[in-house]
């Protein structure tokens, strides 16, 4: 069943829950934020002085010796009133969306779930899924581990001893081999950490002993210890080594048996997360307009629908079949495809110039035209960050290279429009050249004919969905002194 998710729907799944993610921000905003509030009672004094002359009809002498009459009225008045001031503070040590971690030593490689590197890789292999218990397969990465909507909250342990949380995410898996009936997964598993930090400037570098346990569907304890290196735009890379066991009792979903099935998984493993931010005790206490930043953008996800210079267009393309060898084929349209980007960040290069960035997104899914397209995970790209009206209006000339599974290259600029704080909207032009790969299209489960090597022009117009533009003075490396 989990190899079956993974293999056929998760695109679709990645996408659905990027945007249950964008329709829940405000309400995750909400909850993780400390509102504290000073009240004010202001008192306003006034006083007013009225003089008035008043000369009598007739003629008179004035001066010194006998001055004008005159009339003086001093009025006071007192005005009191309420004022409110809120100031707004995290209220979370770490919140995060995705992480994944390949695990080593699971299971031999005959047996194994073949993952990849940081568990998500192995995810687009022709073979995933597809291999059967005790075919042997090249595999280095025999497991994985995957948690879905991290949270960890401060536990003041120990007379309030720093860096104990405890936390929980909404769904976990631990997937040590093919054979499902092994695999333990949890709903908000319950989980306790202590980080001793070896740095404690960003990005931060901490050794993370863990222990917790899952109690629905799945059974069972892990207990782990990790070197974190993070969070920087979310970014988070970690080094585990752990043992996790425990059962699936009988007429679990996951079973393919009727009794119940121990699983004792000893693992080392690699493991990235993404949109995972983290916060120390101290940072609780600082506002958020005063936090510090070391991204020009991060964002849950962009979309965009592209005009190209392909021949056909994605929208209506028909393949032609045996039964059918006359079928239509969709010519060249206004619009020949769209792209996605799931969890985008653009990281600043302080050492050069902080404006220089490179940047990367959990997965980029680029269609140009019905053969021209390209998949990839963690794709690396590299450009220069220039803003042309008041931190709004940001022209991005970049470079990116999808290496896995499509071997393609993307040169383009984008003009961004900031919104709103977490909305821009966005137009991105250049050329695009590579191969998508064989058996790239089986992966997406759709059918587009022969992929073949192709350069294509393209212009998109498209939208970032809770993606944060931040201005140059809210980066940590403009304020230093």
């Amino acid at each position: 069943m989990i190899h079956c998710i993974f293999r056929f729907h998760i695109i679709f799944l990645s996408l659905l829950a990027a945007i249950l993610f964008s329709s829940c921000t405000s309400v995750l905003k909400k909850q993780l934020t400390r509102i504290e509030e000073d009240r004010f009672t202001i008192t306003v004094n006034d006083t007013t002085v009225e003089k008035t002359i008043n000369n009598p009809p007739g003629p008179r002498d004035n001066g010194i010796i006998f001055p004008s009459p005159t009339t003086k009225v001093i009025t006071h008045t007192k005005t009191q009133y309420d004022s409110t001031s809120e100031r707004y503070y995290p209220n979370f040590i770490r919140v995060g969306l995705f992480e994944g971690v390949g695990l080593l030593g699971t299971s031999s490689p005959s047996e194994g779930f073949g993952s990849g590197l940081f568990g998500v890789f192995g995810i687009f292999d022709p073979e995933f899924g597809s291999i059967k218990r005790g075919e042997t397969r090249d595999v280095l990465f025999t497991g994985g581990l995957y948690r879905f909507g991290i949270f960890e909250w401060r536990l003041r342990w120990f007379r309030d001893a720093k860096h104990w949380t405890v936390g929980t995410s909404a769904v976990e898996m631990i997937v040590p081999e093919v054979d499902n009936a092994k695999s333990l997964v949890s709903i908000f598993p319950i989980y306790i950490r202590k980080r001793f930090y070896l740095s404690e400037s960003i990005p931060y570098i901490a050794i993370t002993p863990a222990f917790g346990f899952g109690y629905f569907p799945s059974q069972y304890g892990n207990a782990s210890v990790s070197l974190d290196f993070g969070s920087i735009g979310g970014l988070n890379f970690r080094i585990y080594a752990g043992l996790a066991a425990g059962i699936n009792l009988a007429n679990s979903s996951l079973n393919s048996t009727s009794a119940s099935v121990s699983s004792t998984i000893p693992y080392i493993g690699l493991g990235t997360s993404v949109l995972d931010f983290l916060n120390k005790p101290e940072e609780l206490d600082i506002e958020w307009k005063d936090h510090e930043h070391s991204s020009w953008s991060v964002g849950l996800l962009s979309f965009s629908i592209n005009m190209s210079s392909a021949d056909t267009s994605l929208f209506g393309y028909t393949q032609p079949t045996a039964r059918n060898r006359n079928a239509q084929q969709a010519q060249t349209g206004l619009f020949n495809g769209f792209s996605v980007r799931i969890a985008p960040v653009t990281l600043s290069l302080p050492f050069i110039d902080k404006r220089v960035f490179i940047g990367t997104s959990l997965l980029h899914l680029g269609f140009f035209g019905a053969k021209e397209f390209a998949m990839s995970v963690f794709p690396l790209r590299a450009g220069y960050w220039h803003t042309l009206i008041q931190d709004d209006l940001i022209l991005e000339p970049s470079v990116e290279y999808n290496y896995y599974p499509s071997r393609v290259l993307n040169v383009s600029a984008a003009l961004k429009l900031g919104v709103n704080e977490y909305v821009n909207l966005h137009l991105t032009g250049g050329v695009v050249t590579g191969n998508p790969i064989a058996n790239v299209t089986d992966r997406l489960d759709i059918d587009v004919g022969d992929a073949v090597e192709f350069t294509t022009f393209y212009l998109g117009f498209g939208i970032g969905i809770n993606e944060r533009l931040f201005k140059e003075s809210e980066l940590r490396y403009s304020r230093k002194k």
